[in-house]
Order: structure tokens, then C-alpha cells, then sequence
């Protein structure tokens, strides 16, 4: 049942929450009008048509947002999902009408004027309900003034003016808080900007690189977790290679420290440029790279080393210096699953060593 009346979860839903709570505030105030007019209060002619308007707005506006009639106008006209602005408008309208129908009860319609810009408040911004407030006024004066223009003696001058300027002093209370709300909104909406911002560049920096933006180590080790598992279920290789830029020292000692950066993320960027979608190259250590290549045998993986040695072979780092030709060792070996992940990393690392004391600008198998 809820669902039917409500619609599927997320921020529809809320707002067809909210039209029916105001449906049901138009129920509950056509049975206020159904009692007034049992006290004798206030005429059939009157009570009558008032109710059944405030049940059919109700009606629309609820069939509105369940329908998603709300979202259409939003995207063609602009106006707010929630249709707070229209709502509104249409409380201010019922209110003065009660307060110009409901005899000597109506006082109370006053407490309803201001419960409508009260509402609105929380939802529209501060020149809106500013302005909603002002039109609230506007139309108290033009009702009191009729009022007092066709019958001054049950509706004395004096009495007209006390209403008007108790009303004043609330409303204007209501806008000044209205004002507040909406500043405190607006901090707490740059607070969340603020924290998901801080979230987004914490959770960067515990899983990506600073210096080259690669998937640092802690990543690199959770994802080869998630691709072993997978590929031992399906039964699919998966090639892991270690690479390490060969005479690494050298470049900090003739560049410094910062062309040595520039050597490191000229590189990153120059192997991703290469690899496939799924592969995932990560920065394991100072100028060591681990690189995992699913879906891939170890042959396989032997002339992807091959291609991203000749990519690095056709674009030297001029940016260091013209013509700076780097080079590097790799160890490539396959993994079997998870309880393989350690051992693997040690079988390139080894086979790594091996390329080094072989002359450097080559891979060799673990």
C-alpha cells in the first residue's frame, strides 16, 4: 500500500510524502469548516464550496507529484520539484478565503496564513518567501478592506487594523527567520561540499600516488585480490610484472630530485596510454612498478612489455632534457589465485633481479 501511494524509494517519494500530508491537512481542515458550519457559524453556501476546493487542490497537487507531473515542469519550466512556490500561492489563496467567509471565527484563519509562509520558508529562498510573505500581507489588507467596506459593522475598522498589524509583526518575524534558515542551509550545503570533497581527496590519497596518480600499493594489492578470485573461478590467466626503471639514481643525480619526478609520471603516463581497460598498472615502490594484466598469459604479457619498451623508445623525455632515453627491467610471471598473490610478486621480483644482472632493457620470466 505504501508503495502504490507512494512510489518507489528516493527523493520522489519524499516529495509525495510532503503532497500528501498537505492533502491530508486540507481533510482535517474541511472537517474544521464541516463543525464551523454545524455551530451555525458560517453558511453552506460558504463552508460547501471552500472545502471541496481545498480537497481538489489537495487532489492535484498529490497527483501531480505522484505522476511525476512535478518533474516535467521542472525540466520545462524550471520550477522546483516540490512545487513549494504553487503550493503556497494556493494555502495563502484558501486561508483568505476562510478569513473571509468564517464570520467572527476568523481570527484563526490568521494562524493559517502564517503557517503556509512558514512552510514555504524551508524550501524556497529568501527573496521567494520575502516576497510570499509581502504578497500574504497585500492580500490580508485587500480582505480586511472589503470586509470593512461591506458590512463596517460587523467588521469594525479598528478591529480589521489589529488583525493587520499583529499579522505584520508575525510575518515579519516569520521572514527574518526565513532569512536565517536560509543562510544556515546554504552553510550546511557548503559544509557537505566541503566534506565530500575531503572524503573524496582522503580516499584518493589512501589509494592512489600522489606524485603519478597511479593506484598506489594498498590498491593495486585489493584489486589483484578481485581479479584472482575471478579469474580462478572462471579458470582464466592472469599475468602480474614488476618493472623497475633501469639507472633511476643516475637521472635524480644529473636532473635532481624534481626532474626524477617528471621522469616518473612522463613514464605512468606513457604505460597507461598503452594498456587495455582492465589492465592496472600501480606504483609499488620509489621507481618500481607493478603492472597487472588480466585475462593474459605470460607470454602475452611479455610483448605488452615489449610494446610499452618501444613506446619508450619512440618518445624520449624531452621535457628532463631533448633526447633522454629511459629504459627499464621487468619480471613477469602468471598468478594462480589468491594464495598465489605474495608468491607471484616474489617470482617477478626475482625474475626482475635476473633482467638487471642480465644487461638491464629486458624482461625475464619467474
Amino acid at each position: 500500500m505504501a508503495d502504490w501511494l507512494l512510489g518507489p524509494a528516493g527523493p520522489q517519494r519524499w516529495r509525495v510524502t510532503q503532497s500528501l500530508l498537505a492533502l491530508g491537512a486540507y481533510a482535517v481542515l474541511t472537517l474544521v469548516l464541516a463543525w464551523q458550519w454545524r455551530l451555525d457559524l458560517i453558511r453552506t453556501r460558504a463552508a460547501l464550496p471552500l472545502g471541496l476546493s481545498g480537497l481538489a487542490c489537495g487532489m492535484v497537487f498529490y497527483g501531480l507529484t505522484r505522476s511525476g507531473g512535478n518533474l516535467l515542469l521542472q525540466r520545462r519550466f524550471g520550477w522546483e520539484p516540490s512545487l513549494t512556490l504553487a503550493q503556497s500561492i494556493a494555502g495563502l489563496v484558501g486561508a483568505l478565503w476562510i478569513y473571509l467567509v468564517a464570520g467572527p471565527t476568523r481570527g484563526a484563519a490568521l494562524g493559517l496564513l502564517v503557517l503556509v509562509v512558514v512552510f514555504a520558508m524551508f524550501r524556497l529562498g529568501p527573496r521567494e518567501a520575502l516576497g510570499l510573505a509581502a504578497a500574504a500581507l497585500l492580500l490580508l489588507g485587500a480582505a480586511s478592506r472589503w470586509l470593512t467596506l461591506s458590512d463596517a459593522f460587523h467588521f469594525p475598522a479598528d478591529v480589521e487594523a489589529l488583525h493587520m498589524a499583529y499579522t505584520t509583526v508575525v510575518l515579519t518575524g516569520v521572514a527574518l527567520l526565513a532569512m536565517r534558515v536560509t543562510q544556515l542551509r546554504e552553510q550546511h550545503q557548503q559544509q557537505r561540499v566541503a566534506l565530500q570533497q575531503a572524503l573524496t581527496r582522503i580516499s584518493e590519497l589512501a589509494t592512489r600516488d600522489e606524485l603519478t596518480g597511479l593506484p598506489n600499493r594498498r590498491a593495486i594489492l585489493d584489486q589483484l585480490a578481485t581479479e584472482t578470485a575471478r579469474h580462478a573461478r572462471k579458470k582464466l590467466p592472469l599475468a602480474v610484472a614488476l618493472i623497475d626503471l633501469d639507472h633511476f639514481k643516475r637521472i635524480n643525480d644529473q636532473h635532481g630530485h624534481a626532474g626524477g619526478d617528471q621522469v616518473l609520471r612522463g613514464f605512468a603516463h606513457r604505460v597507461e596510454s598503452e594498456l587495455r581497460g582492465g589492465d592496472v598498472m600501480a606504483r609499488w615502490g620509489g621507481e618500481e612498478f607493478l603492472l597487472m594484466l588480466p585475462d593474459t598469459s605470460v607470454e602475452a604479457a611479455q610483448q605488452c612489455l615489449d610494446r610499452l619498451r618501444e613506446r619508450l623508445r619512440q618518445t624520449p623525455f624531452d621535457e628532463v632534457s631533448p633526447g633522454l632515453s629511459i629504459t627499464f627491467s621487468a619480471g613477469v610471471t602468471g598468478c594462480l589465485g589468491q594464495g598465489d598473490i605474495d608468491s607471484a610478486i616474489e617470482r617477478a621480483d626475482q625474475a626482475m633481479y635476473r633482467a638487471k644482472q642480465a644487461g638491464r632493457d629486458r624482461a625475464e620470466f619467474g
